[in-house]
């Protein structure tokens, strides 16, 4: 229920649809559809269906940056992973690896520190390794600094 609970918080504030980065999951673009379903948002996919590695790509080549931060070491990633820039190298590299370059099975996740869409890029302190399970995880703190 924490799902409904920001989406009405969201709604709130004006929110009219909910807008996802998944790209073919069918149970995750189910699950969305049912949530707006159920808050009368409308639903925006804009990745829905496109060439995963045209997304990474596109995405690096806009200037986004981002850093792994989670990895499941179950699926082909490692702890040396954590930290690593995505850039278009690395996604060669992972992809080399037979993993997948959006991290859509789970495989990684990232945090975006800097884009054409950010006023300033993030300055971010990283900090000890942390474990649960099969994964890895590398916490980031916002580093504070005059701008």
């Amino acid at each position: 229920k924490p799902v409904h609970s920001t989406v009405t918080k969201a709604q709130a504030l004006g929110a009219e649809s909910l807008v996802t980065g998944d790209i073919d999951l069918m149970a995750h673009a189910e699950w969305n559809q049912s949530v707006c379903d159920k808050s009368e948002l409308s639903l925006c996919m804009p990745l829905w269906q496109r060439p995963r590695l045209n997304i990474v790509h596109e995405f690096i080549q806009l200037g986004f940056q981002s850093i792994i931060v989670t990895v499941n070491l179950n699926l082909g990633m490692k702890v040396e992973d954590l930290g690593q820039v995505l850039s278009l190298e690395y996604v060669d590299e992972l992809v080399a690896r037979g993993i997948d370059p959006c991290g859509e099975a789970g495989e990684f996740n990232t945090t975006v520190i800097d884009g054409p869409i950010f006023k300033h890029p993030l300055s971010v302190v990283k900090g000890d390794i942390l474990y649960h399970e099969n994964y890895a995880f590398l916490p980031l703190e916002l580093e504070q600094r005059d701008i």
